[in-house]
């Protein structure tokens, strides 16, 4: 089984959490690819039995442009050489393939207020023909620049293999 593991990072946790997932994924017996939002293509999502995207949550929802913006300065992992973010790569994502299945989650501040982008990534995987097989799911963040939440890798890398398991109980 392909799974394919798409992610936004902007100070590095979001990143962690898709590599976390892709443990999970490989643990579970899976084959994971984990791969930038500004390198991943439609190629490699194409044949992928699970397609998990991540995304930062900026300003309640996905980022923006201007929202990218204002995280660079403050970059570590990318050097601020994010263009487009997950939102623009869904717009260009092909429509799915028969029976391809996907997962959604974000990074997110510990604050209920705070709100999150995994709900808005998951729309926009539906709207593409994917078969959502989780809830979007929100790991924590203690600050924007980080780090993750206690235990929040480890219940990514558990949550990568039910997700696998569950597609993987599914296919021929």
């Amino acid at each position: 089984m392909d799974v394919v593991v798409v992610y936004e990072t902007h100070y590095g946790q979001t990143r962690e959490i898709a590599s976390a997932v892709a443990d999970g994924a490989r643990e579970a017996g899976a084959d994971a690819t984990v791969v930038g939002v500004e390198e991943a293509t439609a190629q490699q999502v194409d044949g992928a039995d699970l397609l998990v995207v991540g995304a930062p949550t900026h300003m309640l929802g996905m980022s923006r442009p201007w929202s990218r913006g204002r995280a660079h300065p403050q970059e570590v992992g990318t050097g601020g050489e994010i263009d487009d973010g997950v939102r623009e790569w869904l717009v260009g994502l092909p429509a799915a393939g028969t029976g391809q299945r996907a997962a959604a989650f974000d990074t997110r501040l510990p604050s209920a207020l705070a709100g999150g982008a995994s709900h808005g990534v998951a729309r926009a995987l539906g709207k593409h023909g994917f078969e959502m097989v989780a809830d979007p799911e929100g790991f924590v963040v203690e600050e924007a620049e980080g780090p993750l939440r206690d235990g929040e890798r480890d219940r990514a890398r558990e949550w990568g293999a039910a997700l696998t398991r569950k597609v993987a109980a599914t296919v021929g």
